[in-house]
């Protein structure tokens, strides 16, 4: 329940935007993500209200939680952070999490390095979140690697040099203010797992008294190329002392790290005992640093002892969240610098653009549904709507407007309003009244009006643009079908389904001819964690094993020769060939920025871009299939004139139809051309109808397709490796045979650890990671994301080929004869 106080207070956040963070946690796996996201729970101000426990808080680390904090610097300024979950793999849910993010921390491993979230952090930059940096684990330095304070100073500058590059190659200059500077406190450093971390500002209070010097000149002399030469008592750029010779460290190293390392070695030095004494020496150290023990903590054992004595002197709540604080921006002010790339519309002038850039309480509606959260995120039996407010502010009341992932002018819109508002606490939920501009809420009620994300505006707002979804830019890679064992659970099957398509941004879901659900994702990963079985835990389901989803394409051009085909009846006869499409050209279709339904800008671009005749440019019947990216394209070639306006639609459905389903082995059709050459139709329409016509159309661009060299197109991941080094030869191996190919090998120096990239075929990664994992005993970690479609240059006909073996095992799987057809079975002889 929500006390009275505790509501007062979150109404006032609420409205006040400029004390709101949204923010997201990036980490790769096992960098320390989920112990960072713990310690923030931990350190909520109203922690006892969640009534959420240890384990109920470990168990639901993947929520987005709506916390409060108080500024550790000013009593009784309270804080709203919205913390968005975002996964450590880049996918869809990741890209769905910046879009309603304004600031994020990037949390790096110390010893491992940047290399494995290069991915994520290119992200924050293209969607332009402001970030903070956290380097953890920094004890592994001390304790595994057992470096000096100077080497230890060489590794952390590489990560920050590394992040910046990364960000500053994929910022734009409204987002090139958001490189990271210790010397500006937005780099912290620690050990979340023992609950301490530091930035420069810590030390600089600290030691501002002792060199009389204000904490604001003595940041900058703690980082970068200062040292300090105690035989003159200065600090100096020189790296040799004035009057000895002597090489000097670096201030971090002498006035930061030295003291943390000096901790670490008497604690490890330490020998516990009941009278709970420390030697003269550490006793010293700890009145130096001002650190004061109870005799029972001084009883710990040296573990026990170096965490107790951290988080006294380097409380991760004190630097960490005042970080957050400081220098993560608030919405109204984050707005500003994204909002041209939100908004969807023309016209940024417009009151909806003006309103998410000023974060105008008062302005129009304009909200984005990110994504949904299932009942089972929630314990509250809703599906509930995870919603960022970007201007006005509206209650349940409010009549709304939702513009559907489909929008376009009138088509997919609805009229409705939400059951109930929420703020969400992880597993906990708290009805709120009103929801203002600049939060993220949770709404309940929208969830039978889309499937995963919308925008919507008040009733009245016919003229506001959709917020910048997430576009699925390309079919799922990774398949497998599911179906009930007992038919009669199917409609129960269905509903659950729905649920976790909704709720899993990474996910998609068709029916196949046969009836079957079939699943899709990116990867094998997003398969295995899509929760399908708790969604279903109560019926008893059937999966097949995992599936790849291939393309078919063409390689060479016609010669003179057409293919011909005659309709059933005989009386009308279509002539064509099919010639590959360019690379850049399939690039540019399916992107976002083709004018697929303005013709004349498409005969433009084909004239102009793409040397295509003027003629063709400008009879260009229908790209497809419409299912997927629509990177197929249909022309009319033909210098008849008769009945051809009256056949298109149906030239047109066979064109859907064959682009859907190829010819080798009813897989999807990719960068492939159908030039319509010629057509002799009956001159009554009874005889040319659709009956006639569609089916002849499909066969016969099939044919063209296996006349023109057919070519199986394959997907590739891009591939990162980390392994111990001890292990590279036979990861190279395992490249190797499973067709990959490496473009970087990286060693994290001084570290034994090596990250090798490539591409390797999505069909050869299934079982890789946990077979690596297995033979390394568990010091091999691999993450995939999609690169790109290759084409096979195997002869499909060749029976040794692995391009033929793949073809085959698809149309087993598939139910069709195993034998590939030729072009002779769908056309007729001329």
């Amino acid at each position: 329940m929500i006390n009275n106080n505790r509501k007062e207070k979150i109404d006032h956040l609420l409205r006040n935007y400029d004390n709101i963070r949204n923010i997201s946690i990036i980490a790769h796996v096992d960098h320390g993500k989920s112990t960072l996201t713990r310690k923030l729970i931990e350190e909520n101000k109203f922690a006892d209200d969640l009534e959420a426990n240890h384990d109920e808080i470990e168990n639901n680390l993947s929520n987005d939680y709506s916390l409060i904090y108080e500024n550790p610097t000013k009593k009784d300024d309270l804080h709203l952070v919205n913390l968005i979950d975002c996964p450590a793999f880049m996918n869809y849910q990741t890209v769905s999490a910046m879009n309603i993010s304004d600031g994020t921390i990037i949390v790096v491993d110390a010893v491992e390095g940047h290399s494995p979230t290069q991915t994520l952090v290119r992200q924050v930059a293209q969607e332009r979140v402001k970030p903070i940096l956290f380097i953890n684990k920094i004890d592994r330095l001390i304790n595994e690697l057992q470096l000096t304070e100077e080497e230890s100073y060489r590794i952390i500058v590489r990560i920050i040099e590394s992040v910046n590059v990364t960000l500053s190659a994929y910022s734009n200059e409204e987002s090139n203010s958001y490189l990271l500077d210790p010397v500006d406190c937005n780099v912290v450093f620690g050990s979340a797992r023992m609950g301490w971390a530091f930035n420069l500002n810590n030390f600089a209070q600290f030691y501002s008294s002792k060199f009389n010097i204000s904490r604001e000149k003595l940041i900058k002399k703690l980082w970068g190329d200062y040292y300090y030469d105690r035989s003159i008592k200065k600090f100096t750029r020189q790296p040799y002392s004035s009057t000895t010779g002597q090489q000097l460290n670096h201030t971090f190293s002498e006035f930061i790290l030295a003291p943390i390392f000096k901790i670490f070695n008497l604690a490890r030095a330490h020998i516990p005992s009941d009278q709970g004494m420390l030697s003269v020496g550490f006793e010293q150290t700890l009145d130096t640093l001002l650190i004061h023990l109870s005799r029972e903590e001084k009883k710990g054992n040296s573990k026990q002892l170096i965490e107790v004595i951290m988080k006294k002197f380097l409380p991760l709540r004190k630097s960490l969240i005042q970080m957050i604080i400081d220098h993560l921006p608030s919405p109204k002010e984050a707005q500003k610098t994204k909002y041209d790339i939100l908004y969807t519309g023309e016209d940024l002038t417009d009151p909806y653009a003006t309103g998410i850039k000023e974060c105008d309480p008062y302005g129009p509606l304009v909200v984005y549904v990110s994504k949904m959260l299932p009942p089972k995120c929630t314990y509250s039996g809703d599906s509930i709507a995870l919603a960022r407010v970007f201007s006005g502010s509206f209650s349940q009341s409010t009549t709304i407007r939702i513009l559907g992932p489909n929008f376009k002018t009138k088509k997919d819109v609805f009229h409705t309003s939400a059951a109930r508002l929420l703020l969400l606490s992880g597993t906990n939920i708290e009805c709120i009244d009103r929801a203002y501009c600049g939060s993220i809420i949770g709404i309940v009620g929208l969830d039978k009006y889309f499937i995963k994300s919308c925008t919507f505006t008040e009733e009245g707002g016919v003229a506001c643009m959709p917020i910048k979804g997430i576009r699925q830019y390309m079919s799922p890679i990774v398949s497998m079908s599911v179906e009930p064992t007992n038919p009669s659970d199917l409609p129960n099957f269905v509903e659950r389904l729905k649920q976790l398509i909704q709720s899993n941004v990474n996910l998609s879901c068709k029916f196949n001819d046969s009836g079957q659900c079939v699943l899709g994702a990116e990867s094998e990963y997003h398969l295995e964690t899509c929760h399908l079985q708790e969604f279903t835990k109560d019926i008893q389901i059937k999966k097949s094993p995992y599936f790849v989803n291939f393309h078919e394409t063409v390689s060479s051009y016609p010669s003179e020769e057409m293919l011909m085909r005659k309709s059933p009846n005989k009386h009308n006869r279509l002539y064509m060939q099919a010639e590959p499409i360019s690379e850049d050209l399939i690039e540019l279709i399916s992107g976002d920025q083709f004018p697929m339904d303005e013709q004349e800008k498409i005969a433009e671009i084909m004239e102009n871009d793409f040397g295509w005749d003027k003629t063709i440019s400008k009879n260009i019947w229908s790209f497809g299939p419409d299912t997927h990216s629509r990177t197929n394209i249909l022309v009319n070639a033909s210098k008849s004139t008769s009945y051809l306006n009256e056949i298109q639609q149906y030239v047109t459905i066979g064109f859907q139809i064959s682009t859907a389903s190829g010819g080798l082995c009813d897989e999807v059709m990719r960068g492939v051309l159908f030039k319509l050459h010629d057509c002799h139709l009956h001159a009554d329409s009874i005889h040319r109808g659709a009956g006639q016509l569609v089916g002849v159309s499909a066969k016969l661009m099939l044919a063209s397709q296996l006349r023109a060299e057919p070519k199986l197109v394959e997907p590739m991941y891009h591939f990162e490796v980390q392994s111990n080094e001890s292990f590279t030869s036979s990861v190279y191996r395992d490249i190797f045979n499973r067709r990959g190919n490496i473009i970087n090998t990286t060693i994290i120096n001084p570290s034994p650890l090596v990250v090798i990239s490539g591409y390797l075929p999505v069909i050869e990664s299934f079982g890789w990671d946990e077979k690596l994992r297995e033979e390394s005993q568990n010091q091999t970690f691999s993450q995939f994301r999609f690169s790109h479609w290759q084409v096979m240059q195997d002869d499909v006909y060749n029976p040794q080929s692995k391009a033929n073996q793949l073809i085959k095992d698809v149309r087993i799987r598939k139910g069709l004869k195993e034998e590939i057809p030729l072009y002779t079975d769908y056309c007729d002889k001329l």
